[in-house]
C-alpha cells in the first residue's frame, strides 16, 4: 500500500425487505450517489477506517467483511469496497446524514439509472449480479 495513492475503503450495506434486496447510498452535494466510506487513515486497517467512517457519516455501527469485495483505482485513489452489517438496525432504519444531502436504501432492481461515478457503479453492478 505504499504505492502513493490515498487509500479509500467504501462499505456496501445490502438488506432485503419483503424478500427484495435493498442498497444503502449517500448523495454527496455533486449530485451523485455512493457508497458510505471514506479516507484511511495512518495506520488504520481497512475494517477500523470504514467502521469509523460510518459512525462520522452515518452515526451507525457496522461490521466489515474480512475480505474486499472489489478492489479499484481512480485518479489518485486506491479503492476498496466491503460489504457490511450494520450492527444497530432501529426500528425506521434512518440514518443520520452528516456528510450527505441524503441517505437512503434502493431496490437493486431499480437502479439503472442512478447517477454514480464510474468505480461505485461497478461496485453497485456487483451487488446486482450477486443479489438479483
Amino acid at each position: 500500500m505504499g504505492n502513493g495513492l490515498t487509500q479509500v475503503v467504501a462499505g456496501a450495506h445490502v438488506q432485503y425487505i419483503d424478500e427484495v434486496p435493498f442498497v444503502l447510498l449517500g448523495l454527496k452535494p455533486s449530485g451523485k450517489w455512493e457508497f458510505p466510506g471514506g479516507k484511511v487513515e495512518n495506520s488504520e486497517s481497512h475494517q477500523v477506517a470504514l467502521e469509523r467512517e460510518w459512525i462520522e457519516e452515518l452515526d451507525t455501527t457496522i461490521q466489515c467483511d474480512e475480505e474486499p469485495s472489489l478492489h479499484g483505482r481512480s485518479g489518485n485513489y486506491e479503492l476498496w469496497f466491503y460489504e457490511v452489517n450494520i450492527m444497530d438496525i432501529g426500528e425506521t432504519d434512518e440514518y443520520i446524514a452528516k456528510e450527505h444531502i441524503e441517505v437512503k436504501y434502493f431496490r437493486l432492481d431499480e437502479v439503472d439509472g442512478l447517477e454514480m461515478n464510474r468505480i461505485n457503479k461497478i461496485m453497485l453492478n456487483k451487488l446486482v449480479n450477486k443479489y438479483l
